[in-house]
């Protein structure tokens, strides 16, 4: 009976392959997510990462080749020509193989799960990625791009193997296993001190081109958070040497050919050391992380090219990345295979006459949080008013889009809402919801980050060793609970999550935010000890926990000259370890809507400003030149 039962699934799976092959697509062509519907069309039998994948692969007792890339991501372009397209390639994919698709952004998750594992076998990692899997998904092989003679090789080596001795495959994904499980273990805790800060600075200047700018050789990725760093190295310190590092960069990239001048918006990477010959891609979230970067920097130097850069790259991503109703959309391509690059090389009349590289016009809601973080900073900081209506029309699109039964959502496109949050979905967003209350202080966005600050503590905290897994505790589909500490091309979301925390408790005065913070820092300080480099942005929350961090609260009027002038400083200054409240005290009522503003009256009925640290405020003064002097009282840091 199971034979026949066997038998049958079998015949009905042969079936439902033969029927696709005969309408020309795949299992893919529902799917929402660009990338999966670029490969509708190939000759594989592909799957969505899912479990009727699953079951196939266990019912037919046959490995999974997974390969995992994104829709802008040109060597994904390449290696689908290359093999995908081919009927010679898809016939021995479909002979011993269940294969299945992947968008990384769509499944972070677990893209990083077995990225680990390529980077633990091959010793480097990159897109497309190509593993292969047993039919209980622990990874056994993999690698990145292959040329079709390699991958077909590959393929029949490892089908035949398979065939002939399933347990030395069955024994390699256990060595795997071993290899994730001990990577995933977390370091002791650390202390909280200016020790990491120190090391990472002179880290920095062993790496730094001092020729081209930037860290180590090509290919060379905007290191972004790493500037921000130094930035607050040199405003705590007095280094000439870490503001000359960060310059030298933010120089070099605006010059450089990773930055369109034409268009707006940074490129992925360059391929050469002084930054040109970029590859072309341009992220929602380099442009997102950028962009706050070089407002920093125009902060602190006040060069009006910084302000210029970023003034280009938001009004490229509203022109042309943003939803009709708010959301922004991930990425635009670099062009097609053998064309990377053409349509960046037109000038400005040529390039209304041509079609723009494909758009993928997928909406996450962690790429979406940084994006309202730098719109809304872009409006504090250049006082556009276009830039703070886009950051409050990409939260509204998020709460109407991606919010559902209190639980964020992943992914929005063409009407459909799929995957639960990650913790970078929660972090990211409240650090932009954050970002936003300090440019309108509305403080709805500071009562709906406090809820998803609940519920992130609610799925993901880890209440034995302290930190935010990645993901849910209740997704069977992962080999691994994931618990990303280290950056990458962004920030990591327990990070983020430190620094939401600190400014959390600043504004709500509940010691629970930072009780909470300083054990996530003391599980991070632990894991950075030997690489504090890789860690920049949880060097920037360490930098704030350490320093003397301002409460700043004005009460008065909006459009009264002296909150006007202080505003103007407070936007124009780099003060980065500060959260800012304001309160109209004719407006407010018997209780104000934060427990900052508790107190916060008109002093001699005028607008007055009150400068406190860790709860505990000076005298409060009219005079804004007062409060100026008062903020810029900080925490020495020696190198």
């Amino acid at each position: 009976m199971v034979l026949l039962l066997v038998g049958l699934t079998l015949s009905v799976i042969g079936d439902s392959n033969r029927q696709m092959q005969i309408s020309g697509t795949n299992r893919l062509a529902s799917e929402k997510s660009p990338y999966l519907l670029q490969h509708k069309d190939n000759p594989v039998y592909w799957y969505p990462w899912g479990d009727e994948a699953f079951e196939a692969a266990k019912k037919q007792n046959k490995l999974i080749f997974l390969s995992i890339g994104y829709s802008t991501c040109y060597w994904c372009h390449m290696m689908e020509k290359d093999s995908f397209e081919l009927q010679e390639v898809a016939d021995q994919l479909n002979k011993d193989f269940i294969s299945i698709k992947v968008d990384r952004e769509e499944h972070p998750d677990v893209d990083q799960i077995y990225m680990d594992a390529v980077i633990g076998m091959t010793g480097r990692g990159g897109w497309p990625m190509s593993v292969f899997l047993t039919p209980d998904l622990k990874p056994v092989f993999g690698g990145t791009f292959f040329w079709k003679a390699q991958f077909l090789e590959l393929l029949s080596r490892i089908g035949q193997t398979w065939k002939e001795n399933p347990d030395k495959i069955l024994a390699a994904g256990s060595e795997v296993m071993n290899y994730l499980s001990q990577r995933n273990r977390t370091e002791a805790a650390g202390k909280i001190n200016d020790e990491p800060l120190r090391s990472a600075f002179h880290r920095y200047k062993e790496s730094f081109d001092s020729r081209h700018g930037g860290f180590g050789g090509a290919p060379k990725f905007p290191p972004s958070t790493a500037i921000s760093l130094l930035l607050r190295i040199h405003r705590r310190s007095g280094s000439e040497e870490a503001l000359r590092m960060a310059i030298r960069t933010l120089d070099a990239m605006a010059r450089g050919g990773i930055y369109d001048r034409i268009g707006g918006g940074f490129h992925r990477y360059a391929t050469q050391d002084d930054w040109n010959e970029p590859h072309y891609e341009k992220m929602l979230y380099d442009n997102a992380l950028l962009s706050w970067t070089y407002l920093e920097a125009f902060q602190v130097t006040q060069n009006k090219i910084y302000a210029e850069v970023v003034h280009e790259t938001l009004n490229y991503v509203l022109r042309e990345m943003t939803h009709p109703e708010g959301g922004f959309y991930s990425a635009q391509d670099a062009g097609e295979v053998g064309k990377e690059g053409e349509y960046y090389h037109l000038n400005k009349e040529e390039r209304v006459r041509h079609e723009p590289p494909h758009k993928d016009d997928k909406i996450l809601t962690s790429w979406n949080g940084l994006m309202i973080a730098a719109m809304a900073k872009g409006y504090q900081a250049l006082g556009e008013e276009r830039f703070l209506k886009a950051a409050q029309r990409g939260v509204n699109f998020i709460r109407s889009h991606l919010y559902k039964e209190k639980t964020l959502m992943r992914r929005y496109r063409d009407g459909d809402s799929r995957y639960d949050g990650t913790l970078d979905d929660y972090a990211f967003l409240i650090h932009g919801l954050l970002a936003l209350y300090e440019s309108d202080f509305d403080t709805g966005w500071i009562t709906w980050a406090r809820e998803l600050q609940a519920k992130q503590d609610d799925l993901f905290w880890d209440p034995g060793e302290g930190g935010y897994f990645f993901s849910e505790a209740d997704d069977k589909t992962l080999l691994i609970r994931k618990k990303e500490t280290n950056d990458g091309a962004i920030p990591s979301g327990n990070a983020i999550a430190a620094i939401n925390l600190l400014k959390l408790y600043d504004l709500t005065v509940d010691p629970g935010y930072q009780k909470k913070a300083d054990r996530l820092l003391s599980l991070l300080a632990g894991e950075m000890q030997r690489y504090p480099t890789g860690f920049p942005q949880t060097l920037i929350a360490i930098d704030y926990r350490l320093d003397r961090s301002k409460e700043v609260v004005i009460a008065g009027k909006r459009g009264d000259p002296a909150t006007d002038q202080f505003l103007k400083y407070l936007a124009g200054s780099f003060n980065p370890n500060k959260v800012v409240a304001f309160v109209d005290p004719s407006k407010s009522g018997a209780r104000p809507p934060l427990p900052l503003l508790e107190g916060k009256i008109l002093q001699n009925g005028k607008t007055t400003f009150y400068i406190c640290e860790n709860q505990t405020c000076r005298l409060p003064t009219n005079e804004w030149e007062s409060a100026k002097k008062m903020m810029e009282v900080l925490e020495r840091l020696e190198l």
